[in-house]
């Protein structure tokens, strides 16, 4: 049975989850403003904007399921503890296979397309690893992001586990609490306690597991500091943090 997990897989878990009437409502104002700044009376005002059309896709035409929006995106790289960066920050050549889907588009479109973002593991940007997943998205004229490309190896079932703890904050309070209780519960009583009338549901037990949270917190403090390592949510699009 295969347990391992890819990107792509990952990202399209938030399609299949039912949308709230007033999600579809505000999709369709913001698409409509997006649409309002290419109107002949509004390109002077937004012209950055406009002339940055000429590099973006136009998401009419695009397969609805492969466009993601920027929330979608993060959230997925928290959950992971993935990466997404500009493409230039990955080290190695994009599969063959992806430079046909981009030459496809830029036929279909009319345009050189730019600005392309690759999501994947933090470390494997600059090193070749095993079980490695990518993913090639390219920017829409609506801000969103449309999966061009997946490639790569599904990554071991653990990854996903490991990153927990670094989402955030929470994540990592309710990792250590859970941790410190399979520890105390595992510990016979003699290790607990010199008191040989005490039974395995005692005092001393209690007491042990607030004591080894502490440690254990001590610990965690120590690792994050020392190692400069931070939560998935403040480094999924820093390109100077690296594991």
């Amino acid at each position: 049975m295969d347990l391992g997990y890819d990107i792509k897989d990952e990202l399209l878990k938030w399609k299949a989850k039912p949308k709230l009437p007033e999600d579809e409502v505000i999709a369709e104002v913001y698409r409509i403003l997006k649409k309002s700044i290419y109107k002949e009376k509004n390109i002077l005002q937004n012209l950055k904007t406009y002339n940055k059309s000429f590099q973006l896709l136009n998401e009419e035409g695009l397969e609805e399921y492969l466009v993601f929006k920027p929330s979608e995106i993060k959230k997925t790289c928290i959950k992971l503890r993935l990466k997404f960066l500009d493409s230039q920050n990955y080290h190695f050549d994009v599969p063959y296979e992806a430079i046909l889907k981009i030459k496809e588009l830029n036929r279909t479109q009319g345009k050189d397309l730019e600005g392309f973002k690759i999501m994947g593991i933090s470390e494997s940007f600059r090193k070749r690893l095993p079980h490695t997943n990518f993913a090639l998205f390219a920017p829409t004229v609506h801000g969103n992001y449309y999966l061009v490309h997946a490639w790569g190896e599904k990554m071991p079932w653990y990854k996903k586990i490991m990153a927990y703890p670094l989402r955030n904050f929470e994540t990592l309070a309710i990792s250590l609490m859970l941790f410190v209780l399979i520890v105390t519960m595992s510990l016979p009583t003699y290790l607990i306690t010199l008191d040989r009338t005490a039974t395995y549901w005692c005092g001393y037990r209690i007491a042990t597991y607030f004591h080894l949270l502490i440690f254990f917190s001590g610990v965690s403090a120590y690792i994050l500091v020392g190692f400069n390592k931070r939560f998935s949510g403040q480094v999924w699009q820093q390109e100077r943090e690296f594991d």
